[in-house]
């Protein structure tokens, strides 16, 4: 299965609700520490950004739940 990211959260606690609402949906999340957050993730804990990382066949409706759930018509950050 191919994964597209869908955006990057600016923490756990972000994510965490990001993929809950996914979720709910049917649309499986993983996620992705880019670069030195992996490391940072060690020191700084859940205050780190990642990237939430989508089914590349979901992405469009992951991309329409959030802009629902957020009130922006528009591409959420990427």
């Amino acid at each position: 299965m191919a994964w597209e990211k869908l955006l990057t959260a600016a923490n756990d606690l972000e994510a965490d609700m990001i993929a809950g609402l996914l979720k709910q949906a049917g649309i499986p999340t993983r996620y992705k520490y880019s670069g030195i957050n992996s490391y940072l993730k060690v020191v700084m804990g859940p205050v780190v950004p990642l990237e939430i990382w989508v089914p590349a066949e979901k992405i469009r409706e992951a991309q329409e739940i959030l802009a629902a759930f957020t009130g922006n018509k528009s591409n959420p950050r990427q």
